[in-house]
This record gives C-alpha cells, sequence and structure tokens, in this order.
C-alpha cells in the first residue's frame, strides 16, 4: 500500500473518531434510520472538546492523535462540516415526497 493511501485512511480514521466523539457528546447526531447521515445535535460543541480532551489525557487516542491540538482542529472541523444539518437529509427528502 503507498505511502499516500495509508496518509488518507489515517485521516478517514481520524475524522470517524472525531465524528464518534461529537456525537458522544451530543455536539453532532446519527440519524438512528440512515448511520451514514450525521446531523446537528443541539448540544454546544464545548463538551466535544472537553471528551475529546479526557479522551486524549487517559490514552484512548493513542496511534488516531498525535497532539491535543490535531485531535480537537479535527472535532472542530467535523462539526463544522455537519452543523448546518437540523435533520437527517434524507429522512427530510423522505417526509418531503
Amino acid at each position: 500500500m503507498s505511502f499516500a493511501k495509508r496518509l488518507m485512511e489515517h485521516h478517514e480514521h481520524q475524522r470517524d473518531v472525531a465524528i464518534s466523539i461529537a456525537i458522544q457528546a451530543g455536539a453532532l447526531k446519527r440519524c438512528e434510520y440512515h448511520s451514514d447521515c450525521v446531523f446537528d445535535g443541539g448540544s454546544d460543541p464545548q463538551g466535544a472538546y472537553k471528551l475529546g480532551n479526557a479522551k486524549f489525557t487517559s490514552g484512548e487516542l493513542k496511534g488516531t492523535f498525535d497532539e491535543r491540538t490535531e485531535m480537537t482542529d479535527c472535532i472542530k472541523k467535523a462539526i463544522e462540516e455537519h452543523y448546518l444539518l437540523e435533520e437527517c437529509p434524507r429522512c427530510a427528502k423522505m417526509l418531503a415526497d
């Protein structure tokens, strides 16, 4: 496997972990019907940063993030990518039809 592919997979894993942290903290929410759809959970993003920092301090994120700022930046980006969605877009489309 090439270095570029491994790096891309590592960044994708980081993004998945950041989304998971944001979901656990309530900053994002996963659709109960469409597991690939993530949207705004309504909670303050600070909770996601606090949870991420606790996991980083405990060593739970070792191998995923090398630095704390790398982790918080990734959480911030994950939240920003989804915060404009108030509901699952696929559910919303089905209800509109």
